[in-house]
């Protein structure tokens, strides 16, 4: 299978900054959790992507290639053969027409959040926010940065935000 970029090419654009931690056990074992960490209790995770259009379950664009699993069973039954309409496919069905990143926010920090934290890319590799990359949810599906929002959304209610 061809990629667009072989894992030898560095990625120009992404600039990592450069932390306590070396590559190392005793470095690792250093590590201390932050005390705002410790002191929220309580925080939301949303893993939500272009698979909930479709509405099977999680790994759908994984398992919708594996010949016998539930998710290839529904696929063929609904769209088809995957040779024929593929995961790529399935992307213009995740509108997002609802979604409210404001409202779910203000609704998680009433039920005591913390920190809020973005799926950034699923094992669909699709960025939820506009990469350099076609696959992402501003180019394809919603054609909204959600990644974006849900940071705005977040700060704007007072929570630490973070992406996965």
């Amino acid at each position: 299978m061809a990629s667009h970029r072989s894992e030898a090419q560095p990625i120009a654009d992404i600039e990592i900054a450069k932390g306590p931690f070396q590559a190392a056990g005793d470095s690792l074992n250093a590590y201390r959790c932050p005390q705002w960490f410790r002191d929220a209790k309580f925080g939301i995770w949303a893993h939500w992507g272009p698979t909930s259009a479709i509405g099977t379950g999680d790994w759908y664009a994984r398992n919708m290639y594996m010949e016998g699993s539930r998710q290839y069973r529904y696929h063929l039954k609904t769209y088809g053969h995957p040779s024929k309409f593929g995961y790529k496919d399935t992307i213009p069905l995740w509108k997002a027409e609802l979604f409210d990143p404001k409202a779910l926010v203000r609704l998680y920090r009433e039920a005591g959040a913390k920190y809020f934290v973005s799926m950034g890319v699923h094992c669909d590799n699709f960025d939820l926010w506009n990469s350099r990359r076609r696959w992402n949810s501003v180019k394809m599906g919603p054609k909204r940065d959600i990644v974006g929002e849900w940071r705005q959304a977040a700060r704007a209610e007072g929570l630490r935000f973070g992406v996965s």
